[in-house]
Protein backbone atom coordinates (compact mmCIF):
# COMPACT_ATOMS: atom_id res chain seq x y z
CA UNK A 1 0.00 0.00 0.00
CA UNK A 2 3.32 2.57 0.99
CA UNK A 3 4.40 1.71 -2.33
CA UNK A 4 1.12 2.14 -4.43
CA UNK A 5 1.03 5.44 -2.67
CA UNK A 6 3.78 6.84 -3.40
CA UNK A 7 3.63 6.56 -6.69
CA UNK A 8 0.32 7.87 -6.65
CA UNK A 9 1.60 10.82 -4.75
CA UNK A 10 4.42 10.93 -7.51
CA UNK A 11 2.47 11.34 -10.58
CA UNK A 12 0.06 13.76 -8.92
CA UNK A 13 3.41 16.10 -8.02
CA UNK A 14 4.10 15.92 -11.87
CA UNK A 15 0.75 17.78 -12.98
CA UNK A 16 0.33 20.88 -13.55
CA UNK A 17 -1.56 23.24 -11.35
CA UNK A 18 -4.61 23.75 -14.05
CA UNK A 19 -5.31 20.02 -13.53
CA UNK A 20 -6.15 20.74 -9.96
CA UNK A 21 -8.07 24.15 -10.50
CA UNK A 22 -10.15 21.99 -12.87
CA UNK A 23 -10.90 18.90 -11.45
CA UNK A 24 -11.78 19.06 -7.75
CA UNK A 25 -11.94 15.53 -7.29
CA UNK A 26 -8.03 15.40 -8.34
CA UNK A 27 -7.35 17.77 -6.20
CA UNK A 28 -9.39 16.61 -3.40
CA UNK A 29 -7.30 13.11 -4.01
CA UNK A 30 -4.03 15.11 -4.02
CA UNK A 31 -4.32 16.96 -0.52
CA UNK A 32 -5.57 13.69 1.09
CA UNK A 33 -2.37 11.72 -0.33
CA UNK A 34 -0.77 14.40 1.92
CA UNK A 35 -2.51 14.55 4.68
CA UNK A 36 -4.03 11.09 5.22
CA UNK A 37 -2.55 7.94 7.44
CA UNK A 38 -0.82 5.49 5.99
CA UNK A 39 -3.36 2.83 6.75
CA UNK A 40 -6.11 4.44 4.54
CA UNK A 41 -6.75 3.02 1.09
CA UNK A 42 -6.69 4.54 -2.04
CA UNK A 43 -10.52 3.26 -2.43
CA UNK A 44 -11.74 4.71 0.93
CA UNK A 45 -9.77 8.55 -0.41
CA UNK A 46 -11.82 8.17 -3.56
CA UNK A 47 -15.08 7.51 -1.73
CA UNK A 48 -13.92 10.58 0.44
CA UNK A 49 -13.52 12.64 -2.24
CA UNK A 50 -16.50 11.67 -4.39
CA UNK A 51 -18.52 13.07 -1.27
CA UNK A 52 -16.52 16.25 -0.68
CA UNK A 53 -17.09 17.10 -4.24
CA UNK A 54 -20.72 16.22 -5.10
CA UNK A 55 -21.81 18.36 -1.62
CA UNK A 56 -19.76 21.51 -2.93
CA UNK A 57 -21.67 21.34 -6.47
CA UNK A 58 -24.35 20.87 -4.96
CA UNK A 59 -23.78 23.80 -3.12
CA UNK A 60 -22.30 26.10 -5.53
CA UNK A 61 -19.69 25.92 -3.91
CA UNK A 62 -16.58 24.45 -5.86
CA UNK A 63 -14.16 27.49 -5.20
CA UNK A 64 -13.96 26.82 -1.42
CA UNK A 65 -13.03 22.88 -2.27
CA UNK A 66 -9.55 23.08 -0.75
CA UNK A 67 -10.39 25.09 2.00
CA UNK A 68 -12.83 22.18 2.74
CA UNK A 69 -10.31 19.57 2.45
CA UNK A 70 -7.88 21.44 4.71
CA UNK A 71 -9.95 20.82 7.43
CA UNK A 72 -10.51 16.97 7.70
CA UNK A 73 -9.70 15.06 10.15
CA UNK A 74 -7.02 12.20 9.89
CA UNK A 75 -7.66 8.72 11.26
CA UNK A 76 -7.25 9.68 15.12
CA UNK A 77 -10.26 12.44 14.37
CA UNK A 78 -7.70 14.82 14.85
CA UNK A 79 -7.30 17.91 12.94
CA UNK A 80 -3.73 18.34 11.50
CA UNK A 81 -2.11 21.93 12.77
CA UNK A 82 -0.92 24.70 10.96
CA UNK A 83 2.46 24.27 11.50
CA UNK A 84 2.26 20.55 10.52
CA UNK A 85 0.40 21.41 7.15
CA UNK A 86 3.44 23.70 6.44
CA UNK A 87 6.39 21.06 7.38
CA UNK A 88 4.54 18.89 4.99
CA UNK A 89 4.21 21.44 2.09
CA UNK A 90 8.08 22.63 2.33
CA UNK A 91 9.32 18.77 2.14
CA UNK A 92 6.56 18.33 -1.18
CA UNK A 93 8.33 21.66 -2.66
CA UNK A 94 11.49 20.34 -2.30
CA UNK A 95 11.35 19.29 -5.85
CA UNK A 96 15.40 20.46 -6.99
CA UNK A 97 18.42 20.72 -4.94
CA UNK A 98 18.31 24.13 -4.48
CA UNK A 99 14.96 25.27 -3.15
CA UNK A 100 13.97 28.05 -1.63
CA UNK A 101 11.13 28.44 0.28
CA UNK A 102 9.15 31.36 2.11
CA UNK A 103 10.73 31.69 5.79
CA UNK A 104 9.20 35.02 7.38
CA UNK A 105 6.16 36.69 5.83
CA UNK A 106 6.29 38.40 2.37
CA UNK A 107 4.62 41.90 1.36
CA UNK A 108 4.44 44.96 0.11
CA UNK A 109 2.75 47.50 2.09
CA UNK A 110 2.24 51.50 1.78
CA UNK A 111 3.33 52.72 4.99
CA UNK A 112 3.01 56.08 7.15
CA UNK A 113 4.66 57.45 9.71
CA UNK A 114 2.63 58.89 12.35
CA UNK A 115 5.47 59.61 14.54
CA UNK A 116 7.19 61.51 11.69
CA UNK A 117 10.54 59.82 10.17
CA UNK A 118 13.66 59.77 12.10
CA UNK A 119 16.35 62.26 10.21
CA UNK A 120 18.82 62.92 12.23
CA UNK A 121 20.87 60.16 11.62
CA UNK A 122 20.97 61.71 8.21
CA UNK A 123 21.15 65.49 9.55
CA UNK A 124 24.80 63.95 11.37
CA UNK A 125 26.24 61.89 8.46
CA UNK A 126 25.18 65.06 5.71
CA UNK A 127 25.53 68.49 7.55
CA UNK A 128 25.36 70.48 4.47
CA UNK A 129 22.42 69.21 2.56
CA UNK A 130 19.01 69.97 3.62
CA UNK A 131 17.32 66.54 4.21
CA UNK A 132 13.74 66.18 3.94
CA UNK A 133 11.81 62.55 4.51
CA UNK A 134 8.28 62.13 4.63
CA UNK A 135 5.84 59.78 6.61
CA UNK A 136 4.55 58.19 3.71
CA UNK A 137 6.81 55.47 2.03
CA UNK A 138 6.36 51.88 0.27
CA UNK A 139 7.96 48.71 2.95
CA UNK A 140 8.29 45.62 1.50
CA UNK A 141 9.89 42.15 2.37
CA UNK A 142 11.39 39.43 1.24
CA UNK A 143 12.49 36.44 3.07
CA UNK A 144 13.67 33.26 2.20
CA UNK A 145 14.98 29.82 3.80
CA UNK A 146 17.06 26.80 2.36
CA UNK A 147 17.44 23.63 3.41
CA UNK A 148 20.81 22.38 3.71
CA UNK A 149 20.88 19.31 5.11
CA UNK A 150 17.63 17.12 6.47
CA UNK A 151 17.40 14.47 9.24
CA UNK A 152 20.33 14.55 10.79
CA UNK A 153 20.75 14.08 15.01
CA UNK A 154 18.87 10.42 14.06
CA UNK A 155 16.10 12.13 11.36
CA UNK A 156 15.09 14.73 14.24
CA UNK A 157 17.05 17.91 13.12
CA UNK A 158 17.36 20.15 9.71
CA UNK A 159 20.00 22.43 9.28
CA UNK A 160 18.64 25.71 7.35
CA UNK A 161 20.09 28.57 5.98
CA UNK A 162 17.91 31.75 5.09
CA UNK A 163 18.11 35.40 4.12
CA UNK A 164 15.33 38.17 4.99
CA UNK A 165 15.11 42.12 3.32
CA UNK A 166 13.33 44.34 4.51
CA UNK A 167 13.08 48.00 2.35
CA UNK A 168 11.94 51.58 3.22
CA UNK A 169 11.53 53.13 -0.36
CA UNK A 170 10.91 56.84 0.13
CA UNK A 171 8.61 56.08 -3.39
CA UNK A 172 6.75 59.74 -3.02
CA UNK A 173 9.90 62.05 -2.48
CA UNK A 174 10.78 63.28 -6.22
CA UNK A 175 12.30 65.96 -4.35
CA UNK A 176 15.00 63.18 -3.05
CA UNK A 177 14.68 61.83 -5.99
CA UNK A 178 12.55 58.56 -4.34
CA UNK A 179 15.15 56.91 -2.53
CA UNK A 180 15.60 53.80 -0.48
CA UNK A 181 15.62 55.34 3.50
CA UNK A 182 16.66 52.54 4.69
CA UNK A 183 17.59 48.87 3.83
CA UNK A 184 18.12 45.78 6.30
CA UNK A 185 19.96 42.17 5.62
CA UNK A 186 19.28 39.50 8.20
CA UNK A 187 21.13 36.49 7.03
CA UNK A 188 20.45 33.50 9.51
CA UNK A 189 21.81 30.06 10.24
CA UNK A 190 19.93 26.96 12.32
CA UNK A 191 18.99 24.08 13.36
CA UNK A 192 15.74 23.07 13.74
CA UNK A 193 14.43 20.02 15.81
CA UNK A 194 10.79 18.63 16.08
CA UNK A 195 9.48 18.36 19.19
CA UNK A 196 6.52 16.78 20.54
CA UNK A 197 5.91 17.42 24.25
CA UNK A 198 2.94 19.35 25.88
CA UNK A 199 2.66 21.10 29.16
CA UNK A 200 -1.24 22.69 29.86
CA UNK A 201 -2.26 22.15 27.05
CA UNK A 202 0.06 23.86 24.49
CA UNK A 203 2.41 21.40 22.57
CA UNK A 204 5.81 22.59 22.16
CA UNK A 205 6.38 21.58 17.91
CA UNK A 206 9.65 22.59 16.63
CA UNK A 207 12.60 23.96 18.89
CA UNK A 208 15.40 25.99 16.45
CA UNK A 209 18.69 27.46 17.67
CA UNK A 210 21.13 29.15 15.44
CA UNK A 211 22.87 32.57 14.64
CA UNK A 212 21.72 36.09 13.00
CA UNK A 213 22.96 38.59 11.55
CA UNK A 214 21.54 41.91 10.75
CA UNK A 215 22.85 45.13 9.79
CA UNK A 216 21.75 48.39 7.11
CA UNK A 217 24.58 47.91 4.67
CA UNK A 218 25.76 51.42 5.07
CA UNK A 219 29.45 52.77 6.21
CA UNK A 220 30.65 55.95 8.59
CA UNK A 221 27.98 57.05 11.33
CA UNK A 222 24.85 55.57 9.16
CA UNK A 223 26.27 51.87 10.13
CA UNK A 224 24.39 49.77 11.93
CA UNK A 225 25.03 45.69 12.60
CA UNK A 226 24.61 43.16 15.64
CA UNK A 227 25.33 39.41 16.17
CA UNK A 228 23.07 37.02 18.12
CA UNK A 229 22.93 33.65 18.95
CA UNK A 230 19.11 32.46 19.55
CA UNK A 231 16.90 29.78 21.13
CA UNK A 232 13.50 30.08 19.04
CA UNK A 233 10.13 27.72 20.84
CA UNK A 234 7.75 27.26 18.20
CA UNK A 235 4.01 26.50 20.65
CA UNK A 236 0.37 25.23 19.31
CA UNK A 237 -2.59 25.16 20.78
CA UNK A 238 -6.10 25.13 18.76
CA UNK A 239 -5.45 28.15 16.34
CA UNK A 240 -3.14 30.01 17.54
CA UNK A 241 0.59 29.77 17.55
CA UNK A 242 3.33 31.42 19.50
CA UNK A 243 7.06 31.71 19.50
CA UNK A 244 9.41 32.40 22.10
CA UNK A 245 12.64 33.98 20.80
CA UNK A 246 15.14 34.72 23.37
CA UNK A 247 18.29 36.10 22.40
CA UNK A 248 22.19 36.61 23.43
CA UNK A 249 23.93 39.57 21.56
CA UNK A 250 28.00 38.65 20.40
CA UNK A 251 30.28 41.12 21.58
CA UNK A 252 32.17 43.06 19.48
CA UNK A 253 35.27 45.31 19.62
CA UNK A 254 34.16 48.76 20.92
CA UNK A 255 36.02 50.57 18.18
CA UNK A 256 33.79 48.06 15.60
CA UNK A 257 30.25 48.26 17.29
CA UNK A 258 28.31 50.71 15.43
CA UNK A 259 25.33 50.49 18.01
CA UNK A 260 26.83 49.49 21.18
CA UNK A 261 23.32 50.33 23.06
CA UNK A 262 21.07 48.25 20.03
CA UNK A 263 19.88 45.38 23.11
CA UNK A 264 19.04 48.48 25.70
CA UNK A 265 15.86 49.58 22.79
CA UNK A 266 15.32 45.88 21.49
CA UNK A 267 15.45 43.94 24.50
CA UNK A 268 16.81 40.29 24.53
CA UNK A 269 13.78 38.40 23.38
CA UNK A 270 11.10 38.56 20.93
CA UNK A 271 7.36 36.98 21.75
CA UNK A 272 5.14 36.71 18.65
CA UNK A 273 2.04 35.13 18.10
CA UNK A 274 -0.40 34.06 14.72
CA UNK A 275 -4.04 33.42 15.54
CA UNK A 276 -5.70 31.45 12.37
CA UNK A 277 -9.85 32.10 11.55
CA UNK A 278 -11.00 30.18 8.32
CA UNK A 279 -8.32 32.62 6.02
CA UNK A 280 -7.93 36.06 8.00
CA UNK A 281 -5.20 35.34 10.59
CA UNK A 282 -4.53 37.52 13.26
CA UNK A 283 -0.75 38.20 14.21
CA UNK A 284 1.13 39.70 17.43
CA UNK A 285 4.92 40.48 17.99
CA UNK A 286 6.30 41.99 21.48
CA UNK A 287 9.70 42.86 21.91
CA UNK A 288 11.21 44.27 25.85
CA UNK A 289 14.13 45.45 27.45
CA UNK A 290 12.34 44.40 30.94
CA UNK A 291 14.38 47.40 32.27
CA UNK A 292 11.44 49.02 33.92
CA UNK A 293 13.39 52.25 34.95
CA UNK A 294 14.46 52.97 31.45
CA UNK A 295 12.01 50.78 29.47
CA UNK A 296 11.83 50.47 25.47
CA UNK A 297 10.41 47.82 22.98
CA UNK A 298 7.74 47.59 20.54
CA UNK A 299 4.93 45.61 19.52
CA UNK A 300 3.34 44.97 15.83
CA UNK A 301 0.09 44.14 14.91
CA UNK A 302 -1.18 42.50 11.97
CA UNK A 303 -3.96 41.38 10.10
CA UNK A 304 -3.93 39.36 7.00
CA UNK A 305 -7.22 38.55 4.98
CA UNK A 306 -8.29 37.21 1.64
CA UNK A 307 -8.43 38.76 -1.78
CA UNK A 308 -7.73 36.19 -3.92
CA UNK A 309 -6.77 32.71 -4.47
CA UNK A 310 -2.90 33.35 -4.46
CA UNK A 311 -2.80 36.88 -2.63
CA UNK A 312 -3.80 38.43 0.72
CA UNK A 313 -4.47 41.77 1.90
CA UNK A 314 -2.68 42.99 4.85
CA UNK A 315 -2.60 45.73 7.52
CA UNK A 316 0.18 46.00 9.69
CA UNK A 317 0.39 48.51 12.98
CA UNK A 318 4.02 48.67 14.04
CA UNK A 319 4.65 50.80 17.57
CA UNK A 320 8.07 51.23 18.92
CA UNK A 321 11.57 50.95 18.50
CA UNK A 322 13.58 49.20 15.87
CA UNK A 323 11.13 48.94 13.24
CA UNK A 324 14.11 49.33 10.74
CA UNK A 325 18.04 49.51 12.07
CA UNK A 326 18.62 53.05 11.63
CA UNK A 327 15.68 53.76 13.63
CA UNK A 328 16.77 50.91 16.97
CA UNK A 329 16.81 54.43 18.92
CA UNK A 330 14.30 56.36 17.38
CA UNK A 331 10.21 55.71 18.28
CA UNK A 332 8.63 54.90 15.13
CA UNK A 333 4.76 54.89 14.76
CA UNK A 334 3.41 53.70 11.53
CA UNK A 335 0.35 52.11 10.26
CA UNK A 336 0.40 49.73 6.86
CA UNK A 337 -2.25 48.53 3.77
CA UNK A 338 -0.89 46.33 1.07
CA UNK A 339 -0.88 42.96 -0.42
CA UNK A 340 1.37 39.28 1.69
CA UNK A 341 2.23 36.68 -0.59
CA UNK A 342 3.34 34.40 1.75
CA UNK A 343 2.20 34.01 5.86
CA UNK A 344 4.16 32.64 9.00
CA UNK A 345 1.43 29.59 8.23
Amino acid sequence: MKLVSSIFLLVIAQLPLQTFAADGFTECLQQQMLISNDSVTIGELKALCNGITANNELSGNEQNLSESIAFIPTEDNEIESAIDNRLKMERIGEKSTFSLIPHKPNYIILSNNLASPNERPFNTAFPNRDVHLQPWETKFQISVKVPLVRDIFAGNGDLYAAYTGRFFWQQFNKESSSPFRETNHEPELWLSFKNNSELWGFRNSIIRTGIVHQSNGQAGSLSRSWNRIFADFIVEKGNAYFSFKPWIRLSEDSDNDDNPDIDEYLGNFELSGVYKKGKHSFSLMTRNNLDFSDNHGAFELGWTFPISHNINGYVQWFNGYGESMIDYNSHSNSIGFGIKLSDWL
